[in-house]
């Protein structure tokens, strides 16, 4: 039973990976339409398109191909860099609620890719295939340079099959992302500290 068990994990592992020992590059994005959330609420801003940092402990690969035997055997990697992918999936959650991102913006938008990843887990018929997504965003001030509002979000997704290659893979990740879109769209604490800052504050003179 152990021994087919064994034969049973190697195989999928082999049938997954299609060629181990080459590396895998996905075509990573946002796949979900817009997202309605909140922050649509919002009035109309004008953002400076997001800078981040990748500040990943690994910023070489997104995951790992592994043969028969769970050994790492070739990297798994994005065809932009992550920090861009981050960078476009948070400025998609900023236009799909109807904001706009530009180059001078009211709204400076930095901060860091936490975290970028794929991992497999296989089990005794069939394979998991997980995506995680993290960043931190800070919302800026130009004119004071105070920060408006920092959070951290994170996407993730996760899916079970039979098998599945770098098609499967790509779906995985870029549904993960959507995830995070998700998180910052509903983010109502971002919605109440950007609805503060662009509410008209009423002089005692007028009262």
């Amino acid at each position: 039973m152990h021994l087919l068990r064994f034969l049973v994990i190697a195989t999928a592992v082999l049938v997954m990976q299609g060629c181990a020992f080459t590396k895998a590059t996905l075509d990573v994005k946002p796949t979900a339409a817009k997202v309605a959330g909140p922050l649509g609420d919002v009035p109309q801003i004008a953002f400076q398109k997001p800078q981040l940092i990748d500040s990943r402990p690994d910023t070489v690969r997104i995951g790992w191909k592994k043969n028969g035997f769970g050994q790492n055997t070739a990297d798994i990697v994005t065809k932009e860099p992550v920090e861009q992918i981050v960078e476009n999936a948070v400025a998609k959650a900023l236009t799909d609620t109807k904001h706009s991102v530009v180059d001078q913006g009211a709204v400076q938008v930095v901060g860091t890719v936490d975290r970028f990843w794929f991992e497999v887990d296989v089990n005794m018929w069939t394979v998991k295939f997980m995506g995680d997504v993290q960043c931190t965003v800070d919302f800026i001030d130009p004119k004071t340079k105070q920060s408006i509002y920092k959070s951290k979000y994170s996407g993730n997704y996760a899916d079970t099959k039979a098998g599945g290659l770098e098609k499967t893979w790509t779906e995985v990740m870029s549904k993960a992302l959507d995830k995070l879109i998700e998180s910052i769209v509903l983010d109502e604490e971002l919605v109440a500290a950007l609805s503060k800052r662009t509410t008209p504050q009423v002089s005692k003179a007028n009262e």
